[in-house]
């Protein structure tokens, strides 16, 4: 492994890691506590794993067959997601229940 390239490399990476734009936002709930969401370009994100995926195999690393087989997934879902839904904002869709608790979710039965 050449050091110099490697190490290069992940500052690339790093670099393109670090200029992921995000979108914070806090809301003022009723009861006085505060809701926060992050948002992000889910494609900026993508391209950070591709970078990861692209060092490892300049460099002549292997990555556990697991985090591949993750790559695919998240690529094919976003493919999926944008030829059938192409307006869908996965990241704030209440059906999706990301930082809801599981009572919203069930209608008040944690237990589903």
């Amino acid at each position: 492994v050449d050091i110099e390239k490697f190490a290069s490399d992940i500052e690339r990476v790093m670099m393109n890691l670090g200029s992921v734009q995000t979108d914070i936002t806090l809301t003022a709930m009723n009861d006085g506590s505060l809701q926060g969401s992050l948002d992000f370009d889910e494609s900026e994100v993508t391209d950070v794993l591709l970078d990861i995926v692209d060092v490892t195999e300049s460099n002549g690393l292997k990555l556990p067959r697991e985090f591949g087989l993750l790559v695919k997934q998240s690529l094919y879902f976003d493919r999926y997601l944008k030829i059938l839904a192409p307006n869908l904002d996965v990241m704030s869709d209440e059906r999706v229940g990301l930082g809801g608790n599981m009572e919203d979710l069930n209608g008040g039965n944690v237990n589903g």
